[in-house]
C-alpha cells in the first residue's frame, strides 16, 4: 500500500511539540497536506555554521531512514534552507526526498527574475544561490539573528521587515526566505501586509513539491 503522508525532518531540536509540528500545521491549514514532523537530536540552535552542519549531517540521514520505514510516508522533506544531507538521503531511501532550499529557489524563479533572499547566516545556502543565478538581487540577515532560536524573539519581526525593505530598495520584486524558521513565526503574512511584495515561504515550497510528487500516482 502506498503511503499518503509527508515526513518532515526538522534540523532544530525542540521538546515543544507545538513548535515541532508547526510546519505540519501550516501545510495542513494552507495546502491540505497531511504530514508529520520529527527533529534530529542535540541541535538546540539548529544549523547556523559549518560545525553545526557537520554535526547534523549523520543525524539527518539516520532520521530520514527512520521516517522512510513508516508505511504511511510516501515522501520526505528536509526542512532546512541549506538542504543538508540531501544527496546522501536521496541515495539512502527509495522514496522521494525534498530539499527546502532547492524547492524554494525553484518556486521563486517561477514568479520573479529579481529575487531578494532573507537568510539566517551571512552565507547564502549554496543550493539557493545556484538555482537563482543571475536572478539573485541580494541576500540579507536581519539584525540580531545568528541562529534559529533568535527568530523567536519579539524584535526579530521588525528587523526582518527592515531587511526585506532594503532588498526591495536594491531592486528585488520578490522575497525568498532562506530559513524555514521564518515560517514558524508566520513572517510571510507580515511582510506581504507591510510591503506588498510576493514572498516565497520554504514550508509552502516543500508542500508544492510534495503535491507534484503525489500527482505522479
Amino acid at each position: 500500500m502506498v503511503g499518503n503522508m509527508l515526513g518532515i525532518v526538522r534540523v532544530w531540536t525542540t521538546e515543544d511539540e507545538q513548535l515541532l509540528q508547526e510546519h505540519s500545521v501550516l501545510l495542513r491549514q494552507r495546502m491540505g497536506i497531511h504530514s508529520i514532523s520529527d527533529c534530529i537530536p542535540d541541535q538546540p540552535y539548529g544549523i547556523y555554521n559549518q560545525e553545526s552542519k557537520a554535526a547534523a549531517l549523520p543525524k539527518i540521514t539516520a532520521l530520514v531512514k527512520e521516517i522512510a520505514a513508516d508505511a504511511d510516508i510516501d515522501a520526505i522533506s528536509i526542512s532546512c534552507a541549506a538542504d543538508p544531507a540531501l544527496d546522501v538521503s536521496r541515495a539512502a531511501v527509495s522514496i522521494p526526498v525534498i530539499g527546502a532550499g532547492e524547492a524554494g529557489a525553484h518556486a521563486a524563479c517561477m514568479i520573479s527574475d529579481k529575487i531578494g533572499v532573507l537568510g539566517l547566516t551571512n552565507k547564502i545556502p549554496e543550493a539557493i544561490e545556484t538555482v537563482l543565478g543571475e536572478r539573485l538581487v541580494g541576500h540579507l540577515v536581519p539584525d540580531g539573528v545568528t541562529n534559529t532560536t533568535d527568530l523567536l524573539k519579539k524584535e526579530t519581526t521588525a528587523a526582518a521587515i527592515s531587511s526585506a525593505r532594503q532588498l526591495i530598495n536594491q531592486g528585488a520584486t520578490a522575497i525568498l526566505f532562506a530559513c524555514t524558521g521564518y515560517s514558524t513565526i508566520h513572517l510571510k503574512e507580515t511582510i506581504i501586509k507591510e510591503l506588498a511584495v510576493p514572498v516565497i515561504d520554504l514550508v509552502e515550497a516543500q508542500g508544492m513539491a510534495y503535491s507534484m510528487i503525489r500527482q505522479r500516482r
